[in-house]
């Protein structure tokens, strides 16, 4: 009797995952021939642990609109077509919303992203620009420091990092940190890139809540900073002062920046929440400004002409006093083609996934998508597609002379940049603003060099970044600048 006990566990499981890997047939849906064979487990732990790029591999798989895949034990819709992936995106009502930004209180449900999405309007971004320009000249005196005669390399993908990091620290903590300077700040914690960190990247895993004692350190910055902005009064045009706000109730969408002071009791958010708020901002941002500068960087180092373009257009720029006007960045055509050419090449969202909330049947047919079941649109195979952008691997800014590029007229939604419909990026002018600035001032300062020999990899966690061992070292020389009092001698 008792060697039936394993004989019935193991035909348990078996049963249980052949189950699990019939998900999709059984709902009709086009899908992957599955197996218990070596090659199928193979790429089912392939897309637990090098989940981007098998993904993207399954995109390449056949012709249909959706294609079911399986993640190790947990069903996945593929959404190959981008017009389809905007209309359910944008039109599902609810149905793919990221739970992390719901938040209740009391018989109210708050989506905090429409909420919060007018802290990002031009008018408070304006009034934002002259901390992210004192946080740009930390970077600029930092290099300075550097200038020794010839040239010095510098890995520009962990210098970008110090430099988002002190943007999110000062404008989103209401800091004024300095991570060139202060290498003990807490917040230094963040400029090492998670892969440093070791360990396996699991697909599946990293979704689970992580509590660690940074997080508690950060509550208490953000406990101080929001009793100093409630109680003294004290008005800092930053993201924490339009938080604090947005906490006591206040208008966001007005021009004023003062609190107006609400009891406790009728408070939409307690500090706690606040905090978390501000960390997922945090995480959200960072990967996203940093990769985008750095991948800008490294592509433009390539194509001297490229460089050369933009620095003739930095140079009509008026600066007064080394500073600019904030409307002087919309004005910059060809950076903007740039950057959305970084962005096309490098989503900093390489995949947008959402796990569906209740059931929701797809337009033009009548399949039905279970609720709990994960729904991805891989856009970075998307926007490295052939049939929507010609020679795809190739960076090349003018595709996107006319705003959208040529070659997504039969498919406007291929382009998607900081996301698709419903699960675009509130936050993308803010970013675009603090990717540009940086660029103008680098570019404007300095040339760049790269070493021809050296062997650059990206790869992406999931957002891209350079996983060479040397990050991107690139030699900035400074340029003759002509002003009067120019201090520059050296070359960095």
């Amino acid at each position: 009797m008792w060697l039936l006990l394993p004989i019935i566990v193991y035909s348990a499981i078996f049963l249980y995952v052949r189950h699990i890997y019939s998900y999709w047939r059984r709902k009709r849906f086009p899908s992957e021939h599955t197996s218990l064979s070596w090659q199928f487990l193979t790429l089912a732990y392939q897309r637990e642990f090098r989940h981007v790029e098998a993904i993207c591999e399954a995109y390449q798989k056949g012709s249909d609109r959706l294609l079911g895949i399986y993640c190790f034990f947990r069903p996945v819709l593929l959404v190959r077509h981008p017009q389809l992936a905007f209309s359910i995106l944008q039109q599902s009502n609810g149905h793919f919303n990221e739970s992390k930004w719901d938040y209740v209180k009391g018989f109210r449900r708050i989506n905090l992203l429409e909420k919060l999405s007018p802290m990002f309007s031009t008018e408070r971004l304006c009034s934002m620009f002259n901390i992210a320009q004192h946080v740009t000249d930390y970077m600029m005196q930092y290099l300075a420091s550097r200038e020794q005669q010839g040239q010095l390399e510098l890995d520009l993908q962990h210098l970008m990092r110090i430099y988002a990091v002190n943007i999110m620290g000062n404008l989103v903590y209401g800091l004024d940190v300095n991570n060139f300077v202060q290498r003990d700040h807490i917040l230094n914690s963040y400029v090492q890139h998670p892969s440093q960190y070791g360990g396996l990247q699991s697909f599946t895993l990293r979704g689970m809540p992580q509590k660690s004692s940074l997080s508690y350190r950060l509550l208490d910055i953000i406990k101080h900073n929001v009793e100093l902005r409630e109680e003294s009064g004290i008005i800092r045009k930053d993201m924490l002062q339009l938080l604090v706000k947005f906490r006591n109730g206040n208008d966001l969408s007005s021009d004023k920046w003062q609190v107006e002071h609400a009891i406790e009791e009728d408070k939409l958010m307690c500090i706690k929440r606040l905090s978390k708020v501000a960390e997922d901002l945090m995480h959200s941002a960072l990967d996203s400004i940093a990769s985008t500068i750095t991948l800008t960087l490294y592509e433009i180092a390539q194509q001297p002409l490229i460089v050369e373009k933009l620095q003739t257009e930095i140079k009509e720029l008026n600066f007064k006093g080394g500073q600019l006007a904030f409307d002087q960045l919309v004005g910059l055509k060809y950076m903007d083609m740039c950057v959305k050419e970084t962005l096309r090449k490098y989503p900093p969202v390489p995949i947008i996934e959402r796990v569906c909330r209740k059931s929701y049947t797809v337009p033009g047919s009548k399949l039905s998508i279970g609720e709990g079941k994960t729904l991805m649109v891989p856009l970075l195979a998307i926007q490295r597609d052939g049939r929507y952008f010609g020679e795809p691997l190739k960076y090349k800014p003018l595709r996107f002379l006319h705003d959208k590029p040529n070659e997504t007229q039969l498919c406007p939604s291929a382009f998607a940049s900081f996301g698709i419909g419903g699960a675009q990026c509130v936050a993308q002018n803010f970013a675009k603003m603090v990717i540009k600035l940086a660029l103008v001032r680098l570019l404007h300062n300095y040339d760049l060099e790269l070493d021809e020999s050296a062997v650059v990899e990206v790869s992406h966690l999931p957002a891209p970044f350079i996983s060479s061992p040397d990050g991107l070292k690139l030699q900035l020389k400074a340029r003759e600048i002509l002003k009067p009092s120019n201090p520059r001698k050296s070359s960095i």
